[in-house]
């Protein structure tokens, strides 16, 4: 047990008392080593020593400036958020019984009775210290297990992220189109009134949008030419690929992927893949990467095909508003596409790195 460690005579003992009180009481305290003792015989000086030294436990008694309402008054003005300490009251001879709503933890009356004295006094101190130790450990418990949440929540990530740079880099050289289209997407979100904490699902659950590429043959996945016939509805099966891959986890942010994945090549007039949905039948997270997705996939230079200049690929954008994209975050785009390119610049294919990366995979 908790109170089995404690040493209470190590507590800091906080003595109220009037001048005619004070000298035995002290005397008594210290007989039996409690040491750690500050005496006060007004309010004024007590409320000093409170606030130097928070102590475990405050003994009370008649004191000609202040009534025990009046010190607990004082004491939770000083600090309204803390618990108070117990309050052991030395009780006058003529109220035998305080009332119970008076403040105080126990009570003793006068004249005081040494052995019944240090009894009480033992407990109470027992009983705090035993509070605050235990208050302590549930702290340092919650802690430690934030801590680990923290670090479970890190990892996880980790693994999403590499997650969608495994699909990436099956077709890009730099891996940096997923991060690309996880920020617009935040950012997209964020313009359309989503909370930072919606968005931010957003910004790791939108790089998984092509994971399903994993399962396309090399032969077309990589062709460095515009897709032919049965080729074409090869590649599409990767939405239902990333779907099946994302949705067998629990993880919330990867059964969000895997609604992006299965949706974000569906266009708002019904002509999109795989199950040709129209208009708000479309996931909202699908309507938002797929703006994310074809702006970032115009701009960036692929084997087939140069990168669009930015104007370019704003007008078409505007263009299939309507019929590929959600007319509203069409506009949403256009009102926030000076962070879009803010975007865009500073996360910049690095094609160094991935000679660097290449090289490594090649041995």
């Amino acid at each position: 047990m908790i109170s089995d460690l404690l040493d209470v005579t190590d507590a800091n003992i906080l003595l109220i008392i009037g001048d005619d009180q004070l000298s035995s009481i002290s005397d008594l305290l210290h007989s039996n080593n409690y040491y750690k003792t500050q005496k006060a015989t007004n309010a004024k000086t007590a409320l000093v020593f409170y606030q130097s030294t928070r102590p475990d436990l405050i003994i009370f008694g008649p004191a000609h400036d202040c009534t025990l309402e009046k010190l607990n008054t004082h004491l939770q003005a000083l600090d309204p958020t803390t618990a108070l300490p117990p309050i052991f009251l030395i009780n006058n001879e003529l109220a035998h019984i305080p009332p119970i709503n008076a403040g105080a933890k126990d009570f003793i009356n006068s004249p005081v009775d040494p052995a019944e004295f240090l009894y009480r006094l033992h407990h109470l101190i027992i009983n705090e210290l035993s509070s605050q130790e235990s208050a302590s450990y549930t702290k340092t418990i919650l802690e430690t297990v934030q801590q680990r949440n923290e670090e479970l929540q890190e990892s996880q990530l980790e693994i999403i992220e590499c997650l969608g740079y495994a699909a990436e880099f099956r077709d890009s050289e730099t891996g940096m189109h997923t991060i690309r289209v996880g920020h617009y997407s935040a950012c997209l979100a964020k313009a359309m009134g989503m909370n930072d904490r919606e968005a931010e699902k957003l910004l790791y659950s939108a790089p998984m949008h092509d994971v399903g590429k994993i399962g396309i043959p090399d032969a077309i996945l990589l062709k460095p030419a515009r897709l032919e016939g049965n080729e074409w509805e090869v590649m599409k099966q990767h939405t239902l690929i990333g779907e099946r891959i994302l949705n067998r986890s629990k993880n919330k942010l990867l059964q969000q992927a895997a609604v992006i994945a299965l949706s974000h090549h569906e266009k708002w007039d019904g002509s999109g893949y795989p199950n040709g949905l129209s208009e708000s039948d479309i996931h909202l997270y699908g309507r938002i990467v797929a703006i994310a997705d074809v702006f970032d996939a115009l701009t960036m230079q692929r084997p087939y095909k140069k990168a669009w200049t930015i104007e370019s690929a704003v007008k078409f954008i505007n263009s299939e508003s309507g019929k590929h994209f959600d007319p509203s975050l069409v506009e949403l785009f256009n009102e926030f596409l000076p962070e879009i390119i803010k975007i865009k610049d500073t996360y910049k294919d690095d094609y160094t790195k991935s000679a660097l990366l290449n090289e490594y995979v090649s041995l």
